[in-house]
């Protein structure tokens, strides 16, 4: 086909695509259009500097300050903040289903008394939305924008999520600190005191008590539930006697965390219920919390000693030895895997999550820990486990040297002045070191030059 030919199939061409253009530029107008039609408010979130709820003579006001919400009415306290970012949410997104225009009696449609109005300030402007009955077989509501007559109805889900009562806009924090700002943790009881301070980034002491070995691990889990921890009702008014709620000094547990910013205390009494009662320091609300939360205040408290064989980093090993003395088996860190080898040069390679497993699992072995006595067995060791670091350092030397009885191994840990001994259950000791055995199943002989065992030889054939 010539040139002159072309032309007019290119032409026809060009004009279709500019009317093709042209419609669908259109249709996206008019569908831009229709869709800010149907918006009940032309605002956005960050317009809005109070906001009222009003359910007949009863009202709930909140307003905005250096971009914190704060409720003022009935009460004057902190806002939840994530809950009033999704009503300003929903009226900045707010959308009618139906234009029903105007109607005169507005009985039937429930807004000649809505049950709920909501009335808000934006960008200085006052608007409302009165909300009324259900829409019959529907899942929509009646509702008036303003003062505009026409009655509109909008979405369920938009309704219910405007009509917050006054619990779920309170902000239900119970200790509000910063995690990376605690200095120290304070435990109260009527029978005893534990005062912890941080040493380092995992790791805690018992103020005056250098010698005594704290999870640290646990009291950070603590600190993790006291952080999230929320109200799950509000005691209103505050009742005058708290010794029936076990809030009296004879009965309470006071825990106070001490940060960078001040000391926050929270006091934790009797259960009713999947909750116990608490207070938020002596001149604070009262409320219920999640039973759980004094559960593991009392576990920390009752498993504060740490008991661990090794409470190391095991992202820091980085060269494991174990086994018989004489028979052992090495491992070396390699990357995303461990090199394993064995008597008679045997060999294998296992993924790092299945050794770094293991650790783990020995990390959770717990002993009695003592000085070694006159009589601690001294026979020598039938089972040793070396953890170095990348520079060959030791992080740790274990010796398994004799038992205490039919099921309590006794093990040396550390070197000369440093030694201890400890008595291990024997079940999960002995369940771990098959866990290690398990790690050199896979591994082979070398061969006289070095090479690799038969059976290697005779897969490749």
């Amino acid at each position: 086909m010539t040139l002159k030919r072309l032309i007019p199939y290119v032409v026809v061409f060009l004009i279709l695509a500019g009317v093709y253009g042209g419609l669908r530029w259109r249709q996206e107008k008019q569908i831009a259009r229709d869709e800010q039609a149907k918006q009940v408010f032309h605002l956005k979130e960050s317009d809005l500097s109070d906001l009222t709820l009003v359910r007949g003579k009863d009202e709930i006001h909140l307003i905005k300050k250096d971009q914190v919400w704060r409720l003022t009415a009935p009460l004057d306290t902190q806002a939840d903040q994530t809950v009033v970012d999704s009503m300003l949410t929903t009226l900045a997104r707010l959308r009618m289903e139906r234009d029903l225009g105007v109607e005169k009696d507005l009985k039937p449609f429930g807004l000649d008394k809505p049950g709920l109005v909501v009335k808000f300030t934006a960008q200085g402007k006052p608007h409302q939305l009165a909300i009324g009955n259900k829409v019959p077989g529907d899942q929509n509501y009646y509702v008036l924008r303003d003062q505009d007559p026409h009655l509109l109805t909008i979405p369920m889900g938009s309704k219910d999520s405007l009509d917050r009562q006054l619990l779920a806009l309170r902000d239900k924090t119970l200790l509000p600190f910063i995690l990376g700002e605690v200095k120290g943790l304070k435990i109260k009881n009527p029978k005893s005191t534990l005062a912890l301070e941080k040493t380092g980034p995992q790791t805690w002491g018992w103020v005056g008590r250098p010698d005594f070995q704290v999870r640290g691990d646990r009291v950070e889990k603590l600190l993790r539930d006291l952080h999230i921890a929320r109200a799950k009702n509000y005691l209103e008014p505050i009742p005058n006697k708290l010794e029936p709620l076990g809030l009296d000094p004879d009965h309470r547990t006071e825990i106070t965390v001490a940060t960078s910013a001040g000391d926050r205390t929270l006091w934790l009494g009797a259960k009713k219920g999947d909750a116990v009662y608490a207070r938020l320091g002596a001149g604070g609300a009262v409320v219920l919390v999640d039973a759980s939360l004094a559960d593991e205040a009392a576990k920390t408290m009752a498993s504060l000693e740490d008991h661990r064989l090794w409470s190391g980093a095991i992202a820091a090993v980085h060269q494991v030895v174990w086994g018989p003395p004489g028979n052992t088996w090495t491992a070396q860190k390699d990357q995303e895997s461990w090199k394993i080898t064995g008597p008679d040069q045997a060999a294998t390679q296992q993924p790092a999550a299945r050794l770094e497993m293991a650790l783990w699992n020995f990390q959770k072995l717990e002993g009695e820990k003592i000085k070694p006595p006159k009589d601690a067995p001294k026979g020598p060791p039938v089972f040793v486990l070396d953890l170095l670091d990348q520079a060959g350092k030791s992080l740790l030397h274990l010796e398994e040297i004799g038992a205490k009885g039919k099921d309590r191994p006794a093990v040396r840990i550390g070197e000369g002045k440093s030694t201890t001994i400890a008595f291990i259950p024997l079940a999960p000791f002995r369940q771990w070191q098959a866990e290690m055995q398990r790690l050199t199943v896979a591994a082979e002989p070398a061969g006289p030059a070095g090479e690799k065992g038969e059976s290697d030889k005779e897969s490749k054939k």
